[in-house]
């Protein structure tokens, strides 16, 4: 894989339930139908592949790409725990502020810069973005020009930019080559919108889940617990985040 660098995409439409003659026309139409399906959300296709040899394309995947060891665990643990339940997935990497996009079998999409919290923390405190495990929320989704993903009363959001919610100078600042640059939110998430678009656009409204790295422990203590024992936060009250200088 390679970094994120196309602004042209489509996604298949659902599949219909087919009735009609049998025959060659049939199982044309039909084959021609399950093509339609995006790859993104293949989940089907899981089938096909052994637990290992998706581990393997995966990290060889991720070996091209500017990853961390935590990424490459946590990616490789997603697969082995079965824990996204054959749903899409991305990784949040803090320390390094970069996004990872994985469809519905684990194989990496593309990564991209991110922008995050102003400051370090993994509890959800303002302005900080909060670490652990959190699913898609269809329903603020719905009522939000972001993706919404929670964790227990925490609410992590993931907007495309530009947008009305983009800090200051958001733009120049996610071209920054630094990473303190890039933390400037109240602790949503946010990507240059041609990523958007193409790569995570379609989660909107759809189940996957977001795994955000943590940055002041250690990552195994997080993601290698059992679903029951691993952190939840409550959410705590967001106010605007401190104005840093441009």
């Amino acid at each position: 894989m390679s970094k994120f660098t196309s602004s042209d995409s489509t996604t298949g439409p659902q599949g219909a339930v087919l009735r009609g003659p049998s025959g060659s026309v049939f199982y044309t139409a039909l084959v021609a139908a399950l093509l339609g399906f995006g790859v993104f959300f293949d989940h089907t296709a899981a089938t096909t592949y052994s637990g290992g040899d998706m581990i393997a394309t995966q990290q060889a995947d991720l070996a091209r790409e500017p990853t961390s060891p935590d990424v490459r665990h946590v990616a490789q643990w997603a697969i082995k725990s079965g824990d996204p339940g054959g749903r899409p997935f991305v990784i949040v990497d803090k320390q390094r502020a970069r996004l990872f996009a994985f469809d519905a079998l684990g194989r990496l999409r593309a990564s991209a810069p991110v922008l995050l919290g102003a400051v370090r923390s993994d509890s959800p405190v303002v302005p900080a973005t909060p670490a652990g495990r959190f699913v898609t929320d269809t329903g603020r989704s719905a009522l939000s020009d972001a993706i919404v993903w929670v964790n227990g009363d925490v609410a992590l959001e993931l907007h495309a930019l530009p947008s009305p919610a983009s800090p200051g100078r958001a733009l120049q600042r996610l071209a920054s080559d630094r990473i303190e640059d890039k933390r400037i939110s109240d602790g949503s998430l946010h990507v240059a919108g041609n990523f958007y678009y193409q790569l995570l656009a379609p989660l909107w409204g759809r189940a996957s889940v977001a795994y955000v790295l943590p940055e002041m422990q250690l990552v195994q203590g997080m993601f290698n617990r059992p679903a029951s024992d691993r952190p939840r936060f409550a959410q705590s009250p967001r106010t605007a985040p401190p104005r840093r200088p441009s």
